[in-house]
């Protein structure tokens, strides 16, 4: 409790400071509070007997995250973005003590240059979530924009190798050197990238050093919202082949009813960002059981239907067809339906199902159910 009212004070304390400065200072954030009930999300795990196990788990989850960004008189910044107690509690109180710093960065604004430095996020392929998602780690970027519609950027990133497993005493880290391009054509925009990293730590059969990147559209094609990307790693930590995964995805609005369909692929070991995929099968939700990748070659073709009831409710569902290698086929059919209570503050419910083949040999027995119910609040 402690250092989450030190860490609030701190805050307090930097507005004041900053605005003595003239500086434009502003705050918000989002938090979440969650219940979730997960049926059989073992995925063939047996017991010291051979006995295969079920797993039914019930919990309580929190987030509270709080940003704060001061702009200086000249147009220099600071970004900084603290998560408190982000964990699950179930007649306890765990995590509810942590505080991670998961931004933290200056920018420097130089004519069409911009430079940051700290904890800053990973500009890759963010526009799909389909390479990264709000990640971020310490390092530095700069940009360049020479027109409107161009971008070229460099990217700086590294993990100490103490951070890895506690050598104080030597600096075998983990670098990664990078760059980025996004152009638009029209209302299309593509973004290429690629990252090579360059690995000291994991040495001999796990060395992770190589090359990761691909490229990303995101646009209008007529009625047509179009999206894609295809990626690659080629990064060793055990792979024998190049990872490489991709999708396209293609959608139209029919008044407040919106119908999408989705359709890609991963392959040799490549996983894609955890907040990308549907609701069962990848995109980070609350009851989510797999990462898209994460049980080895998979293809998949998926519709996302969503639909306005009102401007306070709207709903989601989801037809997923996969067939994942570690698993064999499954069958996702999943939902989500969002009301609004006031501004800033919504009430979410999750209710997913992912059936598995009956003439699957890999796959666990029983098929994973979930649901969860949320309170959001964003300011």
């Amino acid at each position: 409790m402690k250092k989450v009212i030190a860490a609030a004070a701190g805050l307090m304390l930097v507005g004041t400071m900053v605005g003595t400065a003239s500086a434009d200072v502003s705050f918000g954030g989002d938090a979440r509070a969650r219940y979730y009930y997960q049926q059989d999300y073992d995925f063939g795990a047996v017991d010291e007997d051979g006995v295969r196990e079920r797993e039914q788990d019930n919990k309580w989850a929190s987030r509270v995250r709080i940003q704060a960004r001061a702009t200086a008189a000249g147009g220099a910044y600071v970004v900084g973005r603290a998560l408190y107690g982000d964990g699950t509690w179930n007649g306890g109180n765990s995590g509810t003590a942590d505080i991670d710093a998961d931004k933290a960065y200056i920018g420097v604004p130089i004519g069409p240059v911009t430079i940051e430095a700290g904890r800053v996020p990973i500009d890759l392929l963010n526009g799909t979530k389909f390479l990264f998602e709000d990640v971020t780690s310490d390092g530095a970027k700069i940009w360049f924009d020479p027109s409107d519609a161009v971008t070229l950027g460099l990217i700086y990133i590294v993990d100490y190798e103490a951070m890895q497993n506690g050598d104080f005493v030597n600096d075998d880290d983990i670098v990664n050197y990078g760059a980025w391009a996004q152009m638009g054509f029209g209302a299309m925009n593509v973004r290429i990238a690629g990252m090579y990293e360059d690995d000291q730590v994991n040495v001999g059969d796990e060395e992770g050093s190589g090359f990761f990147g691909g490229i990303e559209f995101t646009g209008p094609a007529g009625p047509v919202a179009l999206s894609g990307a295809f990626a690659m790693d080629d990064r060793g930590e055990g792979r024998a082949d190049t990872g490489i995964g991709g999708f396209v995805q293609g959608g139209m609005d029919f008044g407040g009813t919106g119908v999408a369909l989705n359709v890609g692929f991963t392959s040799d070991g490549y996983q894609a960002d955890g907040d990308f995929g549907f609701i069962m099968f990848g995109g980070g939700y609350s009851i989510t059981p797999w990462t898209v990748g994460q049980g080895g070659d998979s293809f998949w073709i998926g519709a996302p239907i969503t639909f306005a009831v009102s401007e306070k409710l709207s709903l989601k569902g989801n037809l997923v067809y996969a067939d994942i290698d570690e698993v064999g086929e499954v069958f996702e059919i999943s939902g989500s339906a969002k009301y609004l209570i006031s501004d800033g503050l919504n009430f979410q419910w999750d209710l997913g199902y992912l059936g598995y083949s009956a003439d699957s040999d890999d796959g666990p027995e029983e098929s994973p159910f979930g649901t969860a119910v949320t309170f959001n609040v964003t300011f």
